[in-house]
């Protein structure tokens, strides 16, 4: 009996048959939970630490700035702001000053153009100017003046002698009275914080969206069938009943009664019907295991005559045209929607009247659960 058919492509996702599926494999989304955090902080570590920045070491001074006042020009305490100083540490007025004290600290400082000296510390004049930093955090006569550098012995020489260069200016420009250095601390390791437990949760939660989605992409293209409802959705035949893979519980008597009444009202009784499984291509193995299922739990008055797809024997036409009928058999789980879209289009065009289908090689845990039964 043929109903509606939306077909495969068209058919609602049966919710609560994908969700009893998908509890089988819950495993997996707290596993890529896992998988996602082990990446991510392995991601971190190769970053930061592996391929990451070198050691550097940062000293810091903090200096005091006493302006001086000109009852006509007034103070020039807003011309000096970080910005003004980040450029007066690279000029001659400050950054000559700061080069003769490093080099009387026997620190060589070089021209990149002129190339590197081997013998004791050195920097390039470019390296120098790039290591210093000065800030004027909130108040304008404090100023707090860091050196950066990958060699710790540098840094220190490097804030010392650029402090007593900004001390130096002080004393020598009209605009101050003085610079004094309030303190000079020692060079001391960057530590970076460590996010890598940032890191672990982000891949943790990205890896399980992605997951989920993967999973709802894989039901979305899944073609399988998994309750008889779903074959009369999708094809518009009759569900005739269901048979199972392998050794059932003994209470299998609703199932087995409903494909035997479902059968004699189909069949009226003894008929020679062909049995079609629609994953028998290669050759009628399938039909032929599924044909003693179908005997065994309610058929056996019919004349069942299992065969390969039509399309695969051409012979195969005759003998569905000596038959009263055909059932079509569809495995649980399998793949094979397109594929049994095609068997039944074939049957019709050539007439070939579909008595029923049977899904075959059910789980019957899955069906127990699926509709309920205690």
């Amino acid at each position: 009996m043929e109903r509606s058919s939306k077909g495969h492509m068209d058919e609602t996702l049966n919710l609560r048959s994908f969700y009893l599926r998908l509890i089988k494999r819950i495993w997996i989304l707290p596993l890529a939970a896992v998988l996602g955090a082990l990446i991510a902080a392995l991601i971190y570590f190769v970053a930061t630490v592996a391929f990451g920045p070198g050691r550097e070491y940062s000293a810091e001074s903090k200096l005091y700035i006493n302006f001086a006042y000109d009852e006509k020009k007034g103070s020039k305490v807003d011309y000096y702001n970080a910005f003004t100083w980040n450029t007066l540490v690279s000029t001659d007025d400050i950054l000559e000053f700061t080069i003769a004290n490093l080099e009387k600290d026997g620190i060589t400082v070089f021209d990149v153009e002129m190339g590197e000296t081997t013998d004791g510390l050195s920097i390039s004049r470019d390296e120098l100017v790039k290591s210093i930093n000065a800030d004027i955090p909130s108040d304008v006569r404090v100023m707090v003046l860091t050196a950066r550098n990958s060699n710790k012995e540098l840094a220190d020489a490097i804030i010392n002698a650029s402090s007593k260069a900004i001390e130096n200016y002080g004393a020598i420009n009209e605009a101050f009275d003085s610079i004094k250095i309030l303190s000079c601390d020692k060079a001391k390791l960057i530590v970076y914080s460590d996010r890598s437990k940032v890191a672990a949760g982000f891949g943790a939660i990205a890896l399980l969206i992605l997951t989920v989605l993967a999973l709802l992409l894989k039901e979305a293209l899944n073609d399988a069938i998994y309750v008889p409802e779903d074959i009369e959705k999708r094809y518009g035949i009759s569900a005739l009943g269901v048979t199972f893979n392998g050794k059932v519980e003994e209470n299998n008597s609703l199932f087995k009664n409903e494909l035997r009444a479902a059968l004699e009202e189909s069949t009226n009784g003894e008929m020679k019907i062909a049995l079609i499984s629609t994953d028998s291509v290669d050759s009628d193995k399938e039909s032929g295991l599924d044909a003693e299922e179908i005997k065994k739990n309610g058929g056996d008055k019919l004349q069942l005559l299992p065969m390969s797809v039509p399309g695969k024997v051409l012979d195969n036409y005759r003998k569905i045209g000596v038959c009263d009928g055909v059932i079509v058999c569809v495995p649980y789980g399998i793949n094979n929607g397109t594929m049994t879209e095609h068997v039944l289009g074939q049957l019709k065009k050539h007439n070939c009247p579909v008595i029923g289908m049977v899904l075959t090689r059910a789980d019957y845990k899955f069906m127990v659960r699926y509709y309920g039964i205690k």
